[in-house]
């Protein structure tokens, strides 16, 4: 998946977007306009990307890319090259014993053409093996599909010097390839009314074949709609996974009825006078997992449903927009998206719970978690110069509670 996701400096838009990632079932993802810096990179979640790779600016915030990495992808990394304006990020490595080149671009507004041929010049050189390019391009490839209004900034002649170099790296738009006749958009320019195609996965020649679907997103929790593409690799193995108790059941008046009922019928149906007790106690632990586990089901799916009702919307609603662009849509676009922010945010809430879980657990311990904290207080503002009577410059000791806050809230 590509995405332009407009900013991960806030820890509820960074939630959101992690819902829609998995929501996805996204395995490789590429993320532009992170608006991260160097130096000042917030904990990015673990689960379920465990390999993350940034470039970022030292001092703008209004660029960055990242390559975040399921963590079922047995990708090893051998080689990484990034810029140092934020915008280019190529990994070389392997997966599943094939060796592929991950490339995530963000081109600049202006000289796009320029800037774009020249990176993909850096491509050619660093590239090895199976290349899958991902990006925001900020260009139409062609006027006439990939824009509303059929026309483009960007002059005919700059875009066939793209298609030539395009044609010399073998790389293919995996979307139009797949969709040939269709015309979708990415992204909505509210100053010019119109919708274009912006956002582009390109893969070598030899790769299109093992693609068997691409779709376009809607445009959510950012200004920008996400690209998917699906390829299998024969040699990829799916990992088990373990259950866990869904703890938010047990806050639900409802749902403890419904499990004391199952305990009560269980230990009616299974007298100790047929069975050892330690037997039916074994035993209940499985038949009252199986209950949790349906419980479980039920509430994911009507979570889901509403979700995938409030997705269907945006669609349907987003559809008529590009059809024939209208405050009326937009307006109901606008509310639409809100309702699903407010509903990704309630799902947030359980993360942030595990969060607190975690340092109850943990307490004044010593480790990795702690020196974390110190470290934030010691760069943060909680560390405060003050003078004596005599003059003398001071450091106040920092404030261990509040950096927890701090920490917290980054998280």
């Amino acid at each position: 998946m590509t995405f332009n996701v407009k900013g991960l400096n806030s820890p509820c838009k960074r939630s959101q977007i992690m819902l829609m990632l998995r929501k996805a079932h996204s395995d490789i993802v590429f993320l532009q306009e992170t608006h991260l810096r160097t130096g000042r990179l917030p904990k990015l979640p673990s689960h379920p990307y465990k390999q993350w790779y940034h470039s970022t600016h030292p001092t703008s915030a209004s660029k960055g890319v990242a390559i975040a990495i399921h963590h079922q992808v047995p990708f090893i990394l051998q080689q990484q090259l990034a810029d140092a304006e934020g915008r280019m990020l190529l990994l070389k490595g392997e997966i599943a014993s094939k060796k592929f080149t991950l490339a995530n671009l963000y081109a600049p507004n202006e000289a796009t053409v320029s800037w774009l041929i020249k990176t993909l010049d850096t491509v050619k050189l660093f590239a090895e093996g199976t290349i899958v390019l991902g990006g925001d391009l900020n260009l139409v490839f062609d006027p006439f599909v990939d824009s509303s209004t059929t026309r483009s900034h960007i002059a005919q002649k700059h875009i066939s010097r793209l298609h030539g170099k395009l044609q010399e790296l073998q790389l293919i738009d995996v979307w139009r390839a797949l969709n040939p006749t269709m015309k979708d958009y990415y992204f909505y320019s509210n100053p010019h009314k119109s919708y274009q195609r912006l956002d582009y996965l390109l893969t070598s020649v030899s790769l299109l074949s093992a693609f068997s679907t691409s779709e376009i997103g809607e445009i959510t929790v950012s200004d920008h709609a996400p690209c998917s593409a699906v390829f299998a690799l024969d040699s990829m193995v799916k990992r088990d996974w373990s259950w866990r108790l869904n703890e938010s059941l047990l806050n639900n008046a409802k749902y403890c009825k419904q499990v004391r009922s199952h305990l009560d019928l269980y230990f009616e149906s299974n007298s100790p006078a047929h069975s050892k007790h330690t037997m039916i106690w074994e035993a209940h632990k499985a038949y009252i997992r199986g209950v949790f586990i349906a419980l479980g089901t039920k509430v994911k799916k009507e979570q889901q449903k509403l979700l995938d009702l409030l997705l269907a919307q945006i669609a349907t609603v987003e559809r008529l927009n590009k059809q024939s662009v209208s405050r009326e849509f937009q307006g109901e676009l606008t509310k639409l998206r809100q309702q699903l922010r407010e509903h990704l945010s309630q799902r947030i809430a359980k993360q942030m719970l595990y969060f607190q879980h975690k340092l109850y657990a943990h307490g004044n311990k010593g480790g990795k978690l702690m020196s974390a904290l110190l470290k934030k207080a010691k760069s943060s503002s909680h560390i405060a110069q003050v003078k004596d009577k005599n003059g003398v410059t001071h450091k106040n000791t920092p404030n261990i509670a509040n950096a927890f806050q701090e920490f917290y809230l980054i998280i």
